[in-house]
């Protein structure tokens, strides 16, 4: 890294965190370690560094919190204590109760976190929040990350607001809709496979002074801030439905998402904020299922799989997260796999709750069905549904039967052709 000094935070505040290796369990004290475990790379490993988090002995009840959003909660993020967090109004979204497809599996308690309300529309700006303080503190001014979409916008936008560098690495599929936005926040965009995306990203990161803002699992760059960021889910949660839920369903590309939630309902116990947690369950495009083929092998490691195209883009990685095993497996969770008319189907059926997502948003709808036909979801529980992200970015055309456009000719009764 070339001119990079982590500024330490009020006093005492950083002994709380440390990161650890989960190949070797090497820890090291807070600092922006994105190379992998240091003693793992000595010896030609990749281990994959996860931060550890021993909260404060005082630490403030929901009930006596006063900001909204992930700053109700900053006091349990890495880097949350500083003066100046940067922060665009992410998280805090609401929980939906289902008005039709919750009744139409037998299902009293169904809710939906709707992640569209974040900042730039994904559930990717909790992430992102907390990787550009990361990136803030340790004294950065470029930051780089390589998506299919959601991520590269968040990044833009809160590099943007940072006076922040910013350079993202596209796959040539991203939708035009994606590279206009990125253009507008003046992200610089490099375009290559969806193959080598990663690698490029990879080099840019090497050069020392680009913080990268990534997925973490095993890669020799990662990035073990921002997933802490996704602990809030859980904490608004237990808020919101006064308990953890029965069941939690995410939609997963390398399951990031799912991890960070399961860590924060962990410490919502250990905090004496709710007394059970729920079961994960990972819902995946068939052919793109590594959480899944990993529970199904007994594999202790997140298996690679052939690279699949789904219209669930969001989701259609290769490789999950080990971390995000392992919380399915903690939380004796599941992992589910969807064909591409149940996600089409799914993204279908959320208009009827008045919602629209992007299609890898829909995959716990169509995971829900898969499990209702196994007899595995709680009938009276409460289960939550977390949709990722907006469906503005990624074109979709209407259903079949969809109203069609009416032309308003002159002199003609308008209540004529609603008729």
């Amino acid at each position: 890294m070339t001119n990079v000094e982590w500024k330490p935070g009020p006093e005492g505040t950083d002994e709380n965190w440390s990161l650890q290796c989960n190949l070797c369990g090497a820890t090291y004290a807070l600092a922006p370690l994105v190379f992998g475990c240091p003693d793992c790379s000595r010896d030609g490993r990749i281990g994959v560094l996860d931060l550890r988090f021993t909260p404060p002995a005082r630490t403030p009840p929901l009930a006596d919190r006063q900001r909204s959003g992930l700053a109700r909660y900053r006091d349990l993020l890495p880097g949350g204590d500083r003066p100046d967090w940067l922060s665009l109004g992410e998280g805090g979204t609401p929980l939906i109760p289902s008005r039709h497809i919750g009744p139409a599996l037998g299902l009293s308690r169904l809710y939906f976190k709707n992640e569209a309300a974040n900042p730039t529309g994904s559930f990717k700006d909790r992430y992102v929040c907390v990787a550009i303080n990361t990136a803030r503190i340790a004294g950065f001014r470029n930051v780089v990350a390589t998506s299919t979409g959601n991520l590269g916008v968040s990044v833009a936008a809160y590099a943007a607001a940072a006076d922040m560098g910013c350079a993202i690495v596209l796959p040539h599929e991203a939708p035009a809709t994606i590279v206009d936005e990125l253009r507008r926040f003046g992200a610089r965009i490099l375009t290559t496979t969806a193959t080598r995306r990663v690698t490029v990203f990879e080099e840019i990161a090497h050069q020392g002074s680009w913080f990268p803002i990534f997925a973490t699992f095993r890669r020799p760059v990662q990035n073990p801030f921002g997933v802490e960021a996704y602990k809030t889910f859980a904490y608004e949660m237990v808020e919101q439905l006064n308990g953890a839920p029965a069941m939690v369903l995410f939609p997963c590309a390398r399951g990031n998402g799912l991890y960070g939630a399961w860590k924060g309902f962990r410490e919502s116990v250990q905090l004496g904020w709710a007394r059970t947690t729920p079961r994960m369950v990972a819902c995946q495009p068939i052919g793109c299922n590594s959480l899944e083929v990993s529970l199904q092998r007994g594999s202790t490691q997140a298996v690679e799989l052939p690279r699949q195209p789904s219209i669930a883009q969001s989701a259609a990685e290769t490789v999950a997260s080990d971390h995000a095993l392992a919380a399915l497996r903690e939380s004796d969770g599941y992992g589910v796999s969807v064909s591409e008319a149940e996600i089409a189907n799914a993204s279908e059926d959320m208009l009827s709750e008045g919602l629209a997502v992007e299609t890898s948003a829909a995959l716990p709808i169509a995971g829900l069905r898969r499990l209702a036909a196994r007899d595995l979801l709680p009938k009276d529980a409460a289960i939550v549904c977390v949709l990722t992200a907006a469906g503005l970015r990624w074109p979709v055309a209407p259903p079949p039967g969809a109203p069609q456009p009416i032309e308003v000719p002159d002199g003609h009764s308008v209540i004529d052709l609603l008729m």
